[in-house]
């Protein structure tokens, strides 16, 4: 048996920083983790903004990806290729796919789903297919893309008794809806390069799969990390409900509320990644269990 100081002393030995990756798409929602870190050093690597800071037990490799699947699928499969980290969180802002679900509220993706992904068929009729992965020359085939059940629970523990900051009225709060504080929500996240107005397509895709907002990057996101075995989360806040309003598309977003987007999702984040550590650490004993 190993004497008391033996084991002391390997008590005491200092833990590795685990490496997170943050991959946002937008600096309007990415200022808001910002200001809430202090950045060591930032460049370009290719065509992507990255930096490099520093929250509490973690390092934190934060990749500005550009809207659209595309852009944030080749942001995720960058970051993992120089940096490998221990997870993968996304966050920002989303419009919604329920009536009830309005500005300020903030989404908690326990799956993510590319609602794009579906055959037309000749009548018409659409057939959603889901997402095909290949891991290890196996073809995967999902409806959705699950979210990591660690960091899920992390999430849910740091939104406990947490109330994200109201949304201003003044910055399109729906007319005729009752002023409320936001509420947290747990559900899909679902994605496409497509902004979603009509009512009666908002309907279809959450009666077809449940889901609670869209974006444009959580799926492709999450099938990038699927494929790398690789921890992801994502949350959102909801910054538009085109149910109660249209944003203006063709007029150039004038009205949009530029500053308060990803502001709540960032909030929660900060919290997610305070408390995260143990997460982590679990992930790294199994990884060492099977080596």
């Amino acid at each position: 048996m190993p004497d008391h100081d033996s084991t002391a002393a390997t008590d005491r030995t200092p833990r590795r920083p685990s490496t997170i990756g943050i991959v946002v798409a937008m600096e309007a929602e990415l200022v808001h983790l910002l200001g809430a870190l202090r950045v060591e050093a930032e460049g370009l690597d290719g065509p992507w903004l990255e930096r490099h800071a520093r929250l509490g037990q973690h390092e934190l490799v934060i990749v500005r990806s550009g809207m659209g699947m595309v852009n944030a699928a080749a942001a995720t499969e960058g970051l993992i290729a120089r940096h490998r980290p221990d997870a993968i969180v996304n966050f920002g802002c989303s419009g919604a796919h329920r009536r009830d679900i309005l500005p300020g509220d903030v989404v908690i993706g326990d799956r993510a789903v590319n609602h794009s992904a579906v055959h037309i068929l000749a009548t018409g009729e659409e057939l959603f297919k889901g997402t095909a992965y290949e891991v290890g020359g196996e073809t995967m085939s999902a409806s959705d893309l699950a979210s990591d059940p660690a960091w899920l629970d992390r999430a849910h523990r740091a939104a406990a008794g947490w109330t994200p900051e109201p949304w201003p009225r003044e910055a399109g709060w729906p007319a005729g809806v009752a002023y409320r504080e936001p509420v947290i929500h747990t559900g899909p996240v679902a994605s496409a390069d497509i902004w979603t107005q009509a009512h009666a397509r908002l309907d279809l895709l959450h009666g077809r799969h449940g889901t609670l907002c869209e974006d444009m990057e959580a799926a492709a996101i999450a099938q990038v990390c699927a494929l790398h075995g690789m921890p992801f989360l994502t949350v959102k806040d909801i910054s538009n409900n085109e149910f109660h309003a249209a944003t203006d598309l063709a007029g150039g977003f004038t009205a949009f509320p530029t500053a308060e987007v990803g502001k709540r999702a960032a909030a929660l984040v900060v919290r997610v990644l305070v408390g995260s550590r143990q997460s982590v650490d679990a992930r790294r004993k199994t990884q060492d269990a099977r080596r």
